[in-house]
């Protein structure tokens, strides 16, 4: 509840008049459309009507044409081809996605698809992975969502006689590993148009320029977007260009989807509403728990099944395993509170804490709940394999944590990820060397407005403007994702009209309602971990922070305010 409210710069006047009347929207939702940088017809049109024929040529990605000409001698030559992919939900969503595909042109004794053990190999490409297809006959590997680092291991299945095609999002170093086709928009010699895709996204653009060959029907091909949806709500990545595209196709999909393990992750009340939040609150998670806890090959077998009886079973283990890591997650959060404590870390740019029991698993998951706490770059370490350690690194808001991890790569024996996101192996005896660097490093580098969680405001609105219009404006700005948040508004100088309820175990929810003076009509308001300030709301005058969120009910849709944070006077 301390959060810095940053208001966004007025946007043009004429500018947004112009929006205004070129497509009807009233001065208000012209003002939100503008501040996204929809500021003409065109641009307007790309993003109301996202097109299918909007999406790029997979051939300007590099080494596109090597990668498919490599692929389509193995299938001539009758070679045996490895999907291979990292463990959680983009990696994943992308072997199932590229098995599928694969599977309706190669016969199934030539294809099989391999995820790394999180716990035995860690992220990325393994020698265990290596070696298993050496040993079962596999001349060509497609690896995803990881392998842009890989530049030993792709140099040991070379020696091996086993070809490698990669397809990866992250960044790359200063080396490119010598792999058949290295495909990663984020390649400095990339000239694909948009940089932003999932490691899925990346999967399905070869499956494009594959289909140009095979010409499945394109209906059967955008089939698959149902996966790469989830694929990008789950990895967090850009929701404009062509990840909104495809996202939104895959929405639409996934609502009427005929995968039967996604159609048993999904409550049938809710396929014909499902949206980008319902994936990364409902459906992520539980995908990645099997990656977490046992072993991510359980969530490739599910979303390829098309055996009732089996994929009910892998459903039933998965949700076992959610459970399993809810646990996890909170007594390796409460012990890690406690360390930051005890080790006098409060004072620090940084939190970095280590505990040789916590899962592999949910590291991740505690680094971010840390943030919540203590709003700083945050690393979480456990024990690894050989005597090393393993960490998950988690940043603050416009932080690059993988940059000030860059800057300590000389402790790292495996690092990589994003500016928001990394992991890393080191060697036990460094810790303590490599937490002194990393607090210098980021003591230097973070800025003031780094240090303190802020929220960032769209528009100061009246609740009289909260009416059908707006409401149904709203719905047309999704799906939502980085770069295309909901907007965040703010009413000011209200009060609850009624009484205020408190909802949840230990009371931890608020709900109430503010009134529209010009209809009378309550508006309902929901304040999440709000509770502890029932009596605030009930005696006190407040500005409150908001976003807009339906409520769907037996076919009924209501909408109410989510209330993100709150000013009492």
């Amino acid at each position: 509840m301390s959060q810095k409210w940053i208001y966004k710069p007025e946007p043009n006047a004429d500018t947004v008049d112009g929006i205004s009347s070129s497509l009807g929207f009233g001065t208000f939702e012209s003002k939100i459309l503008v501040l996204r940088g929809i500021d003409n017809y065109q641009k307007a049109r790309e993003f109301f009507k996202p097109n299918l024929n909007d999406i790029h040529n997979p051939f300007l990605m590099k080494d596109m044409q090597l990668a498919v000409d490599r692929i389509a001698t193995a299938i001539e030559n009758g070679e045996k081809i490895l999907v291979y992919g990292d463990y959680d939900v983009d990696g994943t969503t992308a072997v199932a996605l590229m098995y599928l595909y694969l599977s309706k042109i190669v016969d199934k004794k030539y294809l099989d698809f391999y995820i790394p053990d999180r716990n035995s190999e860690g992220y990325g490409i393994s020698n265990e992975g290596i070696d298993f297809a050496k040993e079962n006959n596999f001349a060509l590997i497609i690896a995803l969502d990881c392998g842009i680092k890989a530049i030993d291991k792709i140099e040991y299945a070379k020696n091996l006689g086993v070809d490698f095609i990669i397809c990866d999002h992250h960044l790359p170093g200063e080396e490119i590993p010598k792999a058949v086709a290295v495909l990663d928009p984020k390649r400095k010699d990339c000239r694909y148009p948009f940089k932003e895709l999932s490691g899925c996204g990346v999967g399905f653009k070869l499956c494009q320029g594959l289909n140009t060959i095979y010409k499945i029907p394109e209906a059967e091909l955008f089939e698959l977007t149902d996966l790469l949806a989830i694929s990008i709500a789950a990895d967090i990545v850009s929701m404009t260009g062509e990840n909104r595209v495809l996202a939104k196709q895959g929405l639409k999909v996934l609502r009427k989807s005929r995968n039967l393990g996604l159609r048993m992750l999904i409550p049938e009340d809710k396929l014909a509403t499902f949206e980008i939040s319902n994936i990364v609150f409902e459906i992520a998670p539980k995908i990645n728990a099997a990656g977490r806890i046992s072993h991510g090959k359980a969530a490739v077998e599910l979303m390829v099944s098309d055996n009732l009886k089996q994929a009910q079973q892998i459903v039933n283990d998965i949700i076992t395993l959610n459970d399993s890591r809810r646990e996890m997650d909170m007594s390796s959060t409460t012990e890690a509170l406690l360390q930051i404590e005890e080790t006098n870390q409060l004072e620090n740019y940084t939190t970095v804490v280590y505990g040789s029991n916590w899962n592999k698993g949910v590291i991740g998951i505690v680094a971010s709940r840390l943030i919540e706490n203590y709003y700083k770059p945050t690393l979480v370490f456990t024990d690894g394999n050989n005597g090393e350690l393993v960490a998950s690194a988690r940043s603050v808001a416009d932080f690059d944590v993988h940059d000030a991890l860059e800057n300590c790569s000389e402790f790292f024996t495996k690092f990589g990820g994003h500016p928001a996101a990394a992991g890393l192996s080191m060697e036990k005896d460094k810790f303590d060397l490599f937490r002194e660097k990393f607090e210098k490093v980021v003591a230097e580098k973070i800025q003031e407005h780094q240090k303190e969680p802020s929220i960032t405001i769209d528009s100061e609105v009246e609740v009289d403007d909260l009416n059908k219009d707006f409401f149904n404006f709203h719905r047309k700005l999704a799906p939502f994702g980085p770069h295309n948040m909901k907007p965040v508004l703010v009413l000011k100088n209200q009060k609850v009209a009624g009484y205020v309820k408190t909802m949840g175990k230990d009371a931890t929810h608020i709900k109430f309602y503010i009134k529209q003076d010009s209809t009378g009509r309550n508006i309902e308001c929901v304040g999440f971990k709000l509770g502890k300030f029932a009596d605030q709301f009930r005696e006190k005058t407040f500005d409150i922070a908001f976003t807009s969120e339906e409520n769907h009910w037996k076919g009924n849709v209501t909408y109410f305010l989510n209330i993100r944070d709150v000013k009492f006077h």
